[in-house]
């Protein structure tokens, strides 16, 4: 029955946190329709390749998306979720247009995975529920997702993902304070000939 009581759990999952860098620069340049279609295109995709590698859409926030395995019956599966965000870089190379010779900022897919425990559930009024998941390893892999500009990767892992997927074959950026949290933490990258066709 509809309800306006927190109806949420704490869980292990893993998180990816994709974002469209220079959309907003995109959008000021090429028509609405346009914006859209590329857009709608990426949604599209990122939807389809996370269910198909067993996790779930939270949400789209502007040009950026959120999913996790975990919040249901399965663990958080960390190889799927680095599987999905392999998946996903190597369709944005085909999805967003090429820039035009005078475009300084192409567009460009960034991704960052954590695992970890997190509160995962419904909040809010009956009338107007949302479900959420919220914790260390959705503000991290946000982060990280933050970072792959500046590190040059389009993959960052934090720790804890690391942690389970046990001897892949990631390389060190060495450790690094994240806005919004209080610890340092270890960013290893998904390396980028491991994203290339």
């Amino acid at each position: 029955d509809p309800s306006d009581a927190i109806d949420a759990t704490r869980r292990n999952i893993s998180v990816l946190f994709a974002d469209i860098r220079n959309f907003s620069t995109y959008c000021e340049n090429h028509p609405p329709e346009e914006s859209t279609a590329v857009l709608h295109a990426f949604f599209s995709a990122i939807t389809r390749i996370v269910e198909q590698h067993g996790g779930l859409v939270e949400y789209f926030q502007g040009d950026a998306v959120l999913a996790v395995w975990g919040s249901g019956s399965d663990g958080p599966t960390p190889q799927k979720a680095l599987a999905a965000a392999h998946a996903i870089y190597i369709q944005s190379l085909s999805l967003f247009p090429q820039p035009k010779p005078d475009e300084l900022s192409p567009l460009a897919l960034g991704i960052g995975l954590e695992m970890g425990e997190a509160t995962v559930g419904s909040f809010g009024l009956a009338r107007r529920r949302t479900h959420l998941a919220i914790g260390h390893p959705v503000t991290a892999a946000m982060r990280l997702q933050e970072m792959t500009a500046e590190l040059a990767h389009p993959i960052l892992v934090g720790e804890g993902l690391s942690a389970g997927l046990g001897n892949h074959q990631l390389v060190s950026q060495g450790m690094f304070l994240l806005e919004g949290l209080k610890n340092p933490c270890h960013i290893y990258a998904y390396p980028l000939s491991d994203c290339v066709e």
